[in-house]
């Protein structure tokens, strides 16, 4: 749902009368999308037995709807007054859901001391918004750069390159020794692939698409040095036209890419994509995107889950209420946390949890890296949809040839500013 057609979808909820539960209801009713998907299904269903175990006087519901129907089922919700206690969200949604007024500050449920006892505050950064804790990460990570060991190894490097000067050279030195191979599985299609890809890019190059105070600052050296990058990746070869994620995952699992971008879940599907299980894993490699220079901070794209809550605007519930203790029974909890790793490789955010991976270095390398990872800029927008297409657009554009990146950048920031100019005057 466009953020646009999102605000306008939840006009009024605030003046709405809730029939929502009580804050210290004795039933709960749970909203998301993992527990619905065949892979994650038997792992949660164990979860929320052990907390209906756990809590026999509390009658748990779980309500499930597909990632992509998820926003616009949730605001329904809120708007007929159906039960909404504990709701599973990605940072990205958090700038959308907030316009609500009905989100409820962690900290005020759980106590910020409380949470930054288990959680570290870079890990609970990523269900901030505007100051307010509004979501408990679940599973946090980014969207960051996987290595394959042997497509690297067969090409004579040696160690995954730290600077983009190194990066060029082993993606130089793949394409010499293994001619069939793409040596970076880059983002070239889809509008959803390419825009963090390329925000990934522009951070690394020292640009950004908005400033502190929302104008539009992708045209500038940074972006078009950053588009040059990815479109020079594509002109010599070292990336390919009409790559998305499902090919990369696909091209890595068969060893026909040293690199690409992904989601942690990224050694699960090499695992399944490949045939071989977890003999697999000793191709697969974390590490964090190259930097122009030495010392620079690497960027990452944010990734993550939360478990939020709505309020009525009464009683906020405290720590020691069923929803509450059902968020700490999936994120709080260094047994559940750990399961759900060990079933689904999402990565755990409890901090002894996290003590307990540090030997895999795979967890560790990529937890590393996250600590740096920007949000979407563009979901902060009511036209995020919009926003995304003239970015997508823009950079395909320049991949394609049919404009320079100084063009294709001058372009975007032109038509972001033009979109952006539309919006109502708050």
């Amino acid at each position: 749902m466009d953020r646009r057609q999102f605000v306008q979808f939840g006009a009024g909820l605030s003046v709405v009368s809730s029939g929502l539960a009580q804050a210290q209801s004795k039933s709960v009713t749970y909203v998301g999308w993992s527990q619905d998907e065949a892979a994650s299904k038997p792992t949660l269903t164990a979860m929320f037995d052990g907390y209906r175990k756990e809590q026999a006087d509390v009658k748990l519901d779980v309500v499930g709807f597909p990632f992509g129907q998820m926003q616009q089922n949730v605001l329904l919700r809120l708007r007929s007054n159906q039960p909404l206690d504990v709701v599973q969200l990605t940072e990205r949604w958090l700038p959308q859901f907030a316009t609500t007024g009905r989100m409820l500050d962690m900290n005020q449920v759980f106590g910020k001391a409380t949470l930054e006892k288990q959680i570290s505050p870079e890990i609970l950064k990523f269900g901030e918004f505007r100051g307010k804790q509004l979501g408990v990460p679940w599973t946090a990570a980014s969207i960051g750069m996987v290595a394959n060991a042997k497509v690297m190894s067969d090409a004579g490097v040696t160690a995954p390159p730290q600077t983009i000067d190194a990066f060029l050279s082993a993606l130089r030195a793949i394409k010499r020794t293994q001619p069939q191979a793409v040596p970076y599985a880059l983002m070239t299609k889809n509008n959803n692939s390419l825009s963090p890809e390329f925000q990934t890019w522009l951070w690394t190059f020292g640009g950004s698409l908005f400033d502190s105070k929302g104008q539009v600052t992708v045209n500038s050296a940074a972006g078009v040095r950053a588009l040059t990058f990815m479109t020079d990746l594509v002109r010599e070869g070292l990336a390919a036209k009409d790559i998305d994620r499902p090919d990369a995952r696909r091209m890595y699992a068969q060893n026909q890419t040293g690199f690409y971008n992904d989601a942690p879940l990224a050694r699960g599907f090499a695992r399944n994509n490949s045939g071989k299980g977890t003999a697999f894993d000793s191709n697969v490699i974390a590490m964090a995107t190259p930097v122009v220079r030495t010392g620079d901070t690497p960027r990452a794209f944010a990734w993550s889950h939360l478990l939020c809550m709505f309020g009525t605007g009464k009683a906020v519930p405290n720590a020691q209420s069923p929803q509450a203790k059902f968020i700490s029974h999936l994120a709080m909890n260094p047994g559940n946390q750990m399961q759900y790793f060990k079933e689904q490789g999402l990565f755990p955010v409890v901090g002894s949890a996290l003590a307990d991976l540090a030997s895999d270095a795979y967890v560790s390398t990529w937890s590393k890296a996250a600590r740096s990872a920007l949000r979407d800029e563009i979901s902060f927008w009511p036209n995020s949809a919009d926003l995304t297409s003239i970015l997508g657009e823009e950079v395909q554009s320049a991949m394609l040839g049919q404009k320079t990146p100084q063009a294709a950048i001058e372009s975007m920031g032109k038509r972001m500013e033009a979109k952006i100019a539309e919006l109502p005057k708050s």
